[in-house]
């Protein structure tokens, strides 16, 4: 039953096409008004008066060409009589010829659709809605093709059946097109159409038969109404195709609907805005007939673009992109020939040349023109009719131009997948790199995808090939079907292997489902398989920088872990050395009795205690930062009251104080304030700020201890009037061994791990140290402890 029905469309199709030729070949003898009659003018020919606008078009079709009437012009109140023979209305072939071309095109586009897709109940509508506008079209309306026989009204006969229906079926296509799901009666759609086709059919062959001018300005009425359903139905059909635009979700989908839009907008646009409309309203056209049919063309390239670009109705036409060139270069070489002629015609108006030489120049100067012509048609057709392809090869390049300026294999993964996605929209996309490790893949980047992948990757380590499915591809070269079933099992339709040049590096890439639901084709492969291709090379890129990198900076931290331990033994040696110097010589010189004075002795002794004070606290901070670095460091939580320590530590500083000559003021609170702390470490920490400030006055030696009791915190300020630290050095005096030029230049003493020892103490009560400071300003360090 399907096969009749296929058969009967075609052979009606056939029937439609060979009706439309020989209504084009009538086309040539439509009569028209002589040059010298100006129908604006026009009241009268022969007998009969014209009281409407088509009245003219009437009276015209009862004549033939050289026929003789009598025309009544009417010029300022006078009427002139004139009689003239009718000459053809087309005075050149040129427009019957481009609406006999757009025609076709309507057929070929139908045709095509019909014989790859005429299962499809889109693709059925689509054929005979091409029939129904072409035939339109080509026969240019029924009253122009009539002459004496019988047989020239079946062209006539067949446009007012075809114009009606066109509109119709164009609402039909788009709202089946579309899949908007709305419960309407075929009937419905067809209703009208076929009420305007019997009311056209009848009125315009009694008006033909009985050249009845009465009865033909009664279907002139009709048209009228026939004019707003055309309207209608055109404006419902571009209505459905911006519903289903803004509810597709494809992208592919939403450029074959925007495609159609444009051939219809642009295409019937002017006829109804610029014509129908107008004359619905009874005023003048803003164009004529003939101009607003010639942007008819539009509309079958419209979708002829939707077909070859973005497979519309499913359909996957293949065309040699050399055809395409070559059949865009004859159009050009026209246009060639066609502006040497032009330029020929117009330079021998001016200038008396033989006509030879104004060939030659012409030649020459159009083809400087148009020298440049071929590289666009080329990239024309790469754009317009292998976009696709044109697509892949310019994703291909924009990632190569990016992939090969990044340093990160984490960012080129990202990149990567991000690039296939927009390029080929997939519902699933992973990448899977390995190092191989004693025959063993020990996974390095899982991106996007179930990196559990089980037995896929030992599969595509042992094949160089792409593991697909059947049917998910469209073709079968170079492809390997034998993992099939596994690949089903992941839910994925294929893997493709990426080739690494290193053995020690393995990888695949995990490939889902086309969002548009179709097969991926020899093009989709050939992208994935580049794209994989370049991100092995980059990713092994990226690795060798890496190595590189990492080599370096080993290298760079060997060199100065030695320059740090080098300068730690000199600096820690002068350290100890300079306080057990000063010991030593004190306690020789209290022995030998040289120091009798009493006074002076016990200064002495002060002395002796200070520094060995400072010699207690500078091995006690080594101990503790080796203990913080193998994170040995232990601390003894205990409820201790702040003043008294705070106390401890002024009067363990203050010989040092006196004899530097310092004045060191505390500010603290009368009420006694508890905080749980390790009072050894607390104890350490004032004391390492208070040695601090003391190393690193200048001129102005002040140091003042502010404590502060908030409700939910208590902080401790030392604050010094010394050289102060610049803000690009604040973060970095907290980490061990770091000390700032200006400190060096200032006080070359010290190694850098007070503050170090500070910054832990602090962490270990979760409390925080705080710095403020400004150069040659002081400094105000600040430490914070929560309330228990």
């Amino acid at each position: 039953m399907r096969k009749i029905s296929f058969f009967l469309s075609l052979t009606g199709g056939l029937i439609v096409i060979l009706i439309c030729i020989y209504g084009f070949f009538l086309l040539s003898q439509r009569p028209g008004l002589p040059p010298e009659i100006d129908p604006q003018n026009l009241v009268r020919i022969d007998e009969i008066d014209i009281q409407q606008g088509m009245d003219l078009e009437f009276i015209l079709s009862q004549k033939s060409i050289g026929d003789r009437s009598t025309f009544y012009l009417e010029t300022e109140g006078k009427v002139e009589k004139k009689e003239a023979r009718y000459v053809p209305y087309y005075s050149r072939i040129l427009f019957p010829l481009i609406y006999f071309i757009i025609g076709l095109f309507c057929f070929a586009n139908g045709i095509l659709v019909f014989l790859l897709r005429s299962e499809d109940s889109r693709a059925r509508i689509f054929y005979w809605a091409s029939l129904a506008f072409a035939s339109a079209i080509i026969i240019s309306g029924g009253f122009y093709c009539l002459r004496k026989d019988w047989f020239s009204y079946i062209p006539g006969v067949l446009y007012y059946f075809s114009y009606p229906l066109a509109p119709a079926l164009l609402l039909h296509f788009s709202l089946n097109f579309s899949k908007i799901k709305l419960k309407i009666n075929k009937f419905i759609i067809y209703f009208p159409a076929l009420i305007f086709a019997g009311f056209l059919e009848a009125t315009f062959v009694n008006a033909s038969l009985q050249s009845s001018i009465e009865i033909h300005r009664f279907y002139q009425s009709v048209v009228y109404a026939f004019r707003c359903y055309v309207i209608l139905f055109v404006f419902l059909s571009v209505l459905t195709l911006i519903i289903s635009y803004r509810k597709a979700t494809l992208e592919e989908e939403r450029a074959q609907i925007k495609w159609i839009f444009y051939g219809l907008f642009i295409g019937l646009g002017p006829f109804i805005l610029l014509r129908q409309l107008p004359l619905i309203f009874e005023l003048k056209p803003l164009i004529s007939e003939e101009l607003a049919t010639v942007f008819f063309v539009f509309v079958p390239l419209a979708f002829a673009f939707s077909i070859i670009m973005f497979k519309l109705m499913n359909i996957e036409l293949v065309i040699n992109r050399s055809i395409v060139y070559a059949i865009l270069t004859v159009f050009t070489v026209s246009i060639y020939l066609f502006s040497v002629h032009l330029f020929q015609n117009i330079f021998s108006k001016f200038f008396s040349t033989r006509e030879t030489i104004i060939s030659v120049f012409g030649a020459l100067v159009a083809a400087v023109a148009f020298h440049p012509a071929r590289r666009k048609i080329q990239v024309f057709v790469d754009k317009t009719f292998f976009r696709i392809g044109y697509d892949y090869k310019k994703s291909i390049l924009s990632f190569n131009e990016k992939a090969h300026k990044m340093v990160n294999s984490e960012h080129l993964t990202d990149f990567f997948l991000l690039k296939t996605k927009k390029t080929l929209p997939l519902e699933h996309l992973g990448v899977f790199v390995y190092s191989i490790q004693s025959g063993r893949p020990k996974l390095l980047i899982g991106k996007n995808g179930d990196i559990a992948l089980g037995s896929l990757p030992s599969l595509s380590f042992k094949s160089d090939k792409i593991l697909a499915r059947k049917k998910a591809v469209r073709t079968e070269e170079n492809i390997d079907f034998s993992q099939e079933k596994a690949i089903e099992e992941k839910n994925i339709e294929m893997v493709i292997p990426l080739s690494f040049r290193s053995s020690d590096l393995a990888g695949l890439l995990s490939i889902g489902k086309k969002k548009s639901g179709e097969r991926f084709t020899g093009d989709d492969l050939e992208l994935l398989l580049t794209m994989a291709r370049e991100l092995a090379l980059n990713l092994e890129r990226i690795r060798l920088l890496e190595e590189v990198f990492e080599e370096r900076a080993e290298r760079k931290k060997l060199d100065e872990i030695n320059r740090l331990k080098t300068e730690f033994i000199s600096t820690v040696s002068h350290e100890l050395r300079t306080p057990m110097s000063s010991i030593r010589g004190l306690t020789e010189v209290l022995q030998a009795g040289k120091i009798r004075n009493k006074v002076k002795r016990d200064e002495l002794l002060n002395l002796v205690a200070s520094e060995s004070s400072r010699l207690s606290q500078f091995i006690h901070n080594i101990l503790d930062f080796g203990k913080i670095e193998k994170q040995d460091k232990t601390y003894n939580f205990q409820e201790v009251k702040l003043q008294p320590l705070i106390k401890e530590v002024v009067k363990l500083a203050q010989y040092r104080l006196e004899s530097e000559g310092f004045v060191l003021r505390t500010h603290l609170p009368k009420k006694s304030i508890f905080l749980k702390i390790d009072q050894d470490a607390v104890k350490q920490a004032l004391t390492n700020l208070v040695d601090n400030a003391i190393k690193y006055s200048s001129d102005e030696r002040e140091i003042v201890i502010n404590v502060i009791e908030g409700k939910r915190e208590v902080e401790i300020q030392v604050e010094d009037k010394g050289i102060g630290i610049p803000l690009e050095g604040q973060e970095k005096i907290f980490k061990g061994f770091y000390r700032h030029p200006e400190a060096i230049r200032s006080n070359p003493k010290g190694v850098g791990l007070g503050l170090k020892i500070v910054k832990h103490i602090m962490d270990a009560h979760k409390g925080e140290i705080k710095v403020e400071s400004q150069s040659n300003r002081g400094s105000t360090f600040s430490l914070v402890f929560q309330k228990s």
